[in-house]
């Protein structure tokens, strides 16, 4: 179990690295850990104290979609090998977070009101998630 963790915690943080880079260039709009933190604490601390928690918050989600990994490869046992085992988890959560967290959050399906190409920021943070998970497990 304490490797599923790891490996659940390495992931979130190789993702939330990327969208906090992706933000910095300019090339992502949608920050998960930055989202989280203003929907479940709205403005009552500043922007850093949100991120962080909003980062505890995305790394708990993080360590839950490992373990979800974990069942669903037991329970659909596909031997495709990390990399194609990585890509399908990714479009299930990337679906998944695209019609339940985005529109919840105010951000449209697939994060579509942060801009045309937000579908693909979450898309291609996601393959970073699934791509490092399955690569720890």
């Amino acid at each position: 179990m304490s490797r599923i963790i790891m490996a659940g915690l390495v992931a979130g943080l190789g993702m939330a690295m990327a969208m906090a880079i992706g933000e910095k260039i300019g090339l992502v709009r949608i920050n998960l850990p930055r989202i989280d933190g203003q929907f479940f604490f709205k403005d009552r601390f500043n922007g850093n104290v949100i991120y962080f928690l909003g980062l505890l918050i995305h790394e708990a989600t993080s360590i839950g979609f490992a373990i979800g990994y974990v069942i669903f490869a037991r329970l659909f046992p596909l031997n495709i090998g990390w990399i194609a085992s990585g890509l399908l988890w990714t479009v299930i959560l990337w679906v998944a977070v695209g019609v339940t967290v985005s529109p919840v959050t105010g951000y449209g399906l697939f994060g579509s009101k942060a801009g045309k190409w937000a579908w693909l920021e979450l898309l291609f943070t996601h393959c970073v998630y699934g791509l490092i998970l399955t690569s720890r497990l």
